[in-house]
């Protein structure tokens, strides 16, 4: 008996094929390690998101108290309303110049002329409401 003959054309397009085939297989290989690696990271965010905790609620709405003129009584009331403000609506003030901004919007008479100085000659203060209380007039800590 003899071998069976393999017609070389034939061969070669078989041969053409495989490498084709290959190719094919490469590509999807690595499409899903692809996949596989944005499935990972969506799971990981997922977890990421049941792990954290549920929104806050909205922040209480507190009264303002009235305005002060500077002159009559003293700014403790004020004050201390105002930090309550602050702490029970910490996304609404988060910054010391939001807090000088509502503290001067709550002053009347010499007290909002004394602020307005304090801003129109740029002072520091008006970005920091930890240096900005105690200069109020009136107040125990006032320089």
């Amino acid at each position: 008996m003899s071998e069976p003959r393999i017609d070389p054309a034939e061969f070669e397009r078989l041969k053409a094929e495989v490498l084709y085939l290959r190719g094919v297989v490469d590509r999807m290989s690595t499409k899903m390690e692809s996949l596989t690696e944005t499935v990972l990271q969506l799971s990981t965010s997922v977890t990421s998101l049941q792990r954290q905790p549920a929104p806050v609620s909205a922040e209480p709405r507190i009264g303002l108290p009235d305005k002060w003129n500077g002159v009559d009584g003293r700014p403790d009331g004020l004050l201390a309303t105002l930090d309550m403000l602050f702490e029970c609506q910490p996304t609404k003030y988060a910054t010391a110049r939001a807090k000088v901004a509502m503290l001067t919007s709550l002053l009347s008479g010499q007290a909002q002329e004394w602020a307005a100085a304090l801003y129109n000659n740029k002072s520091a203060a008006c970005n920091d409401y930890a240096l900005f209380c105690p200069l109020c007039p009136g107040n125990d800590d006032a320089r």
